[in-house]
């Protein structure tokens, strides 16, 4: 199996133009996967800029550059996330004071955002952002799990 490439990217680096770019949130480590290798499968042969993007909560007890976990830790678990599929993603790790605002803020207008979600019949946290999130513009692909 070839070696992922993938490229390393913080707040505020900008990286290759490509023609289409979707973007997988990092949320629980099954459902993450699901979404890139669904994302993966939709960007093959394709000029495809993949953005896996971990926004981590700093309290606001804390300043932003002092997370409350290892920088580097932060780092390793998603460079680990960007190997599992063949297509070359580009990780970025943000740090914020809100979740949903974090990951609003590094959205290009009308992206493509997929989210793996579990199965249910109920309105669940991820659901309804999607909901929010395309009122806002952005298309929102759901990769359903059990």
């Amino acid at each position: 199996m070839q070696k992922n490439r993938h490229c390393w990217l913080e707040a505020g680096m900008s990286f290759t133009p490509a023609a289409l770019q979707i973007v997988v949130p990092v949320r629980d480590p099954e459902l993450t996967q699901a979404a890139l290798r669904h994302a993966g499968t939709l960007g093959h042969d394709l000029n495809v800029c993949l953005r896996l993007i971990d926004i981590h909560v700093v309290p606001y007890a804390l300043p932003l550059n002092k997370p409350t976990v290892s920088c580097r830790m932060l780092e390793m678990k998603l460079r680990a996330l960007a190997e599992e599929i063949e297509e070359p993603v580009c990780p970025e790790l943000i740090y914020a004071r809100d979740w949903e605002e974090g990951f609003r803020r590094v959205l290009k207008p009308r992206s493509i955002v997929i989210f793996g979600i579990r199965r249910t019949w109920w309105p669940t946290r991820d659901k309804r952002m999607s909901e929010r999130l395309r009122r806002h513009g952005h298309q929102v692909i759901w990769v359903e799990c059990n």
